[in-house]
């Protein structure tokens, strides 16, 4: 096997990242080009069956469909956009972090913006890395507010086209100019808990920062 010294330096110094867009890409593969609907059903938050035009819901139970959902997608623009943006931002916070503490952000960030879109709009078909990459972004943005510079952040106008998206986005401008459906819970659900883990890590950043 080649030696990971022979990698690029941007994915050395961000392997865990670089395997999330690797995972998030291949799940896309299998999924999106053979639209295997027990693939969908198997991520999605809740398990469904689909029929005759309808789709019947059943109860959430199953653990991984807290994660799962953020490996769903469900066009060619919506899984490129998500793999980009989770590289500006994971990267960046891997560098100060380290790999095993941004798989852990991605974990929890996953669960409460997945369970987010649930409350928002019950059961559905949803998915996405969406919810982890507002999360990311909100964490970098307030620790730079509690720490300026520690995680260095992205050009301001990154931070604003994507509160604006968020913003169109809730109110109901990407569905009228048929981009279809956003997952406003888990944007909204994933800025919110990035926020506050950023608050808290900028306050103790010696037992986060990379060892």
């Amino acid at each position: 096997m080649p030696s990971l010294n022979n990698l690029p330096l941007p994915i050395r110094r961000a392997p865990a990242t670089f395997a999330l867009v690797v995972v998030t890409s291949v799940c896309f593969l299998l999924f999106y080009p053979l639209q295997w609907v027990s693939m969908l059903s198997l991520f999605n938050f809740v398990p469904f069956r689909a029929a005759g035009g309808y789709v019947a819901f059943g109860e959430w139970g199953d653990w991984w469909r807290l994660v799962t959902p953020t490996l769903i997608h469900f066009g060619w623009l919506h899984v490129v956009f998500n793999c980009l943006w989770l590289w500006e931002f994971g990267q960046r916070i891997e560098h100060r972090l380290g790999g095993a503490n941004l798989l852990g952000l991605y974990v929890v960030s996953a669960m409460v913006s997945n369970y987010c879109q649930y409350w928002w709009e019950g059961p559905s078909i949803f998915g996405g890395m969406s919810g982890v990459v507002y999360a990311l972004m909100g964490l970098i943005m307030a620790s730079q507010w509690r720490r300026p510079g520690w995680i260095a952040p992205p050009p301001m106008a990154v931070f604003a086209f994507m509160l604006i998206w968020l913003v169109i986005g809730m109110a109901g401008s990407m569905e009228f100019i048929g981009a279809g459906a956003v997952a406003n819970g888990a944007h909204l659900g994933g800025l919110v808990t990035g926020w506050c883990l950023g608050l808290v890590i900028g306050a103790i950043p010696r037992l986060f920062s990379r060892r």
